[in-house]
């Protein structure tokens, strides 16, 4: 599934530096490529006794990629590059089993600046949501070089009989699909971002309660951006096995909005199954809408292996020249909508090569433009410590018309959504200790 997300996530990546710029960013990428080359990793026991023990691990990242705009208006002319460099320090620490604090720092540095329009921007990495407690710092910033130092994980658990409770900044994931997660509403991913290795961490109270050996009920308050009832989520979910399906059932209210939903994840005829669906009552309550995935997976023993999700958002547009107006949603500035239609189907070929060489293609389609984005990659496992990407995004679609409209609200007519999208490849090395 790793490999399908990178694949698919080499969508669209865009920035706005000229091809001077490109240049300075490919040698700051090859030279932190070579200074970190992988190492073997390994877990370091920093304290063990009886009592307890800390831990402390890590991963480093560089990126590369480089964008090849179509012509039109929403978009530079000149090709253009964007590097990153991404390191993060895991460490943990435990007394006995009743009581784990985790801490990642994660400093990131990227050359290049980058933009997008509305949903359909994407990057090396998923930007970070709002702090209720700042932990993250600046350490330089200009036009063309930013580096960032982030506390991405800094919470403590408390494990009880049946119980776990967790305060502070970690990861809030619900819901079964992978494309397209209707349920997931705190700090989604999306299938265009490259790496989804780390889903960012949120300052969050949670409580997990285990019933029996099926049956799961979890509670969570995160920060979205304020203390009121508008910048806050609260969400539920209940979750039990019922023959070969695990069933949830899903509540929250986020941004003062109320949402209903339900998810399965099973196995069927040797073929995995998800879904999950949500209905969301708008604050103004004058329209509710609603957003469900449907998922098929399977892997055959030639080393296939083969993804396909259908998806549907009543709320998206009707058609192309309402995208730009759609965009303008506050649910896509917040991240947590990106598609601008309604109607979409993705699917996913993964293939094992060698053990140590795995291609993909995967292709995202809206179904009402039509138009598609094509993602094929190749993934080669240094080690097992070290894997290097390559991947490469080709829209597929109508473009946007070259002559403006003289509207202010409308300043293109948009005719297909990917078509809108640039091309683009990327390059990543990932190494862990």
């Amino acid at each position: 599934m790793e490999a399908v997300g990178r694949c698919v996530t080499a969508a669209a990546a865009r920035s706005r530096v000229t091809t001077g710029g490109m240049q300075a960013a490919g040698r700051w990428w090859l030279a932190a490529t070579l200074l970190l080359a992988p190492a073997p990793a390994r877990a370091v026991d920093l304290w063990t006794s009886s009592h307890g023990g800390a831990e402390a691990g890590g991963d480093v990242k560089t990126f590369l990629v480089g964008v090849r705009p179509r012509p039109h208006p929403l978009l530079p002319s000149e090709p253009s590059g964007r590097a990153a460099l991404d390191l993060r320090l895991k460490l943990s620490a435990h007394v006995g089993e009743w009581l784990r604090v985790s801490l990642h720092p994660n400093l990131v540095a990227t050359a290049g600046a980058g933009g997008g329009l509305g949903g359909l921007a994407a990057s090396a990495r998923v930007g970070d949501p709002p702090e209720g407690v700042s932990l993250s710092r600046n350490l330089l910033e200009s036009s063309a070089v930013r580096v960032r130092l982030r506390l991405d994980r800094a919470a403590v658990t408390l494990h009880l009989p049946h119980v776990d409770l967790t305060a502070g900044r970690q990861p809030v994931s619900f819901g079964a699909t992978f494309f397209f997660t209707p349920m997931d509403i705190v700090a989604p991913f999306t299938p265009l971002v490259v790496d989804r290795e780390y889903k960012p961490g949120v300052d969050a109270l949670r409580g997990d309660v285990y019933i029996g050996t099926s049956t799961t009920v979890t509670a969570v308050a995160a920060y979205a951006g304020g203390w009121d009832l508008e910048g806050l989520v609260f969400a539920a979910r209940a979750g039990t096995t019922l023959g070969v399906f695990d069933v949830g059932f899903f509540a929250a209210e986020a941004r003062a909005e109320q949402v209903l939903g339900v998810d399965v994840a099973g196995e069927l005829l040797g073929t995995a199954v998800r879904a999950e669906a949500t209905v969301t009552v708008p604050v103004d309550r004058e329209k509710s809408f609603l957003r469900g995935a449907l998922g098929l997976d399977r892997r055959f023993e030639s080393g296939l292996t083969l993804m396909g999700e259908l998806y549907v958002q009543t709320f998206g547009a009707a058609s192309a020249d309402r995208y730009l107006e759609q965009a303008r949603d506050p649910r896509y500035a917040r991240g947590e909508a990106w598609a601008l239609g309604r109607y979409y189907a993705a699917v996913s070929a993964g293939y094992e090569l060698l053990p140590v060489l795995n291609t993909a293609v995967a292709v995202i389609a809206n179904l009402g433009d039509p138009s598609l984005a094509v993602g094929p990659s190749l993934t080669w496992s240094v080690s097992d410590e070290a894997v290097v990407v390559a991947g490469l995004y080709t829209p597929v679609g109508a473009p946007p018309d070259r002559e403006p409209t003289g509207d202010p609200a409308r300043p293109v007519r948009l005719r297909s959504e990917f078509g809108t999208m640039p091309q683009s490849a990327f390059l990543q090395m990932k190494a862990y200790f």
